[in-house]
């Protein structure tokens, strides 16, 4: 019967792709070093000086244009700054100060008469 699945058979992993990296769960419980690193990387993914570093490097990419979601494009961005993530060189950019908001008139409360004429609240009227 080609329908049905038996669902206590083995089925083999696939090869790796031609970039040499694991691209299913399978994969990566098979091959050692990867095991490896994402243990590291789930044992440091709840440290906040980690998350921030990974959030400088991201905001770096998006600024050269890298998508974040493409890996390979990451990976590329990543050989292509091999030095400077060693070295630490990257910076937090500072945040831009807010936009100061100046109101031109009286704020209008919502139990005030609306300002169309009609008599009634404003949150009856133009509030709702």
């Amino acid at each position: 019967m080609s329908w049905f699945k038996n669902p206590f058979k083995k089925e083999e992993a696939p090869a790796e792709t031609a970039s040499g990296i694991p691209t299913s769960a399978a994969e990566l419980a098979a091959d050692p070093k990867m095991k490896g690193m994402m243990g590291t990387f789930f044992r440091k993914w709840k440290d906040p000086a980690f998350i921030k570093q990974l959030r400088v490097l991201a905001g770096h990419m998006q600024k050269d244009g890298v998508d974040i979601k493409d890996m390979k494009a990451v990976q590329a961005w990543l050989e292509k700054n091999k030095e400077r993530v060693e070295k630490g060189d990257f910076e937090e950019e500072s945040a831009q100060p807010g936009v100061t908001v100046v109101n031109s008139g009286p704020q209008v409360g919502r139990n005030d008469p609306c300002h169309c004429g009609s008599g009634k609240k404003f949150k009856k009227c133009h509030g709702a």
